[in-house]
């Protein structure tokens, strides 16, 4: 049964995933006491995290091959059908027991994208976050769980290496009323992060989005 707290929205959440079996079920299934769409942009997995996903019951959308995590993104919010959209990480890093946390400034109509804010950044990640801050006030520019409006994740181009800094620069620009949430964060249950060797690349792309 869905959560009495969102039971009568629109919710997408949107779980990019790329070789995560031993997870990817378990963050589906915790998802769903939110919402019965739950969309799992399986890129290009050579595990069976398709399989799994559809197993616990979420839509799955797989591509040939491995695309990239913003191109997943992008798949996601192209199909995505909730009026509000939360997207996570497929690793067991976030609780989706946080879904709530996230939503409720938009349901308030206090902001159009929540940031989940983690209690520990990496270095790059603390320098990114310092600097998407001389334009936007953020706590955790790269983290990877999030809400937002849909009609503002329809109008996004995603750019850069990776989502960090840049997502919302972008989403201020589209008029995007933004607000930081802590959530839980746990470490990667299995394998490395992939996501930290794009940091010194993204940092341009950054600066790019503060000058133009």
């Amino acid at each position: 049964m869905k959560d009495k707290f969102v039971e009568k929205l629109r919710l997408t959440v949107i779980i990019p995933a790329f070789n995560e079996e031993r997870t990817i079920g378990e963050i589906v299934r915790r998802a769903k006491k939110y919402t019965d769409d739950v969309l799992v942009i399986d890129d290009g997995s050579l595990d069976r995290t398709a399989e799994n996903a559809l197993r616990s019951g979420a839509r799955v959308i797989s591509n040939s091959k491995n695309m990239g995590y913003i191109s997943a993104l992008r798949t996601g919010f192209r199909h995505a059908e909730g009026d509000i959209i939360v997207v996570m990480d497929a690793d067991g890093q976030h609780d989706p027991d946080d879904i709530p946390s996230l939503i409720r400034p938009i349901l308030n109509d206090e902001a159009d994208l929540v940031i989940g804010v983690r209690k520990r950044l990496s270095f790059s990640e603390k320098i990114l976050t310092k600097l998407t801050s001389v334009k936007v006030k953020t706590r955790d520019a790269s983290s990877g769980f999030k809400a937002l409006r849909r009609n503002i994740a329809k109008r996004m181009r995603i750019r850069g290496k990776c989502i960090c800094g840049t997502f919302i620069l972008e989403a201020a620009k589209l008029g995007a009323r933004i607000v930081d949430v802590k959530i839980k964060c746990e470490k990667r249950k299995f394998g490395r992060s992939r996501i930290k060797r794009r940091h010194f690349i993204q940092f341009f792309f950054v600066l790019k989005e503060l000058i133009f």
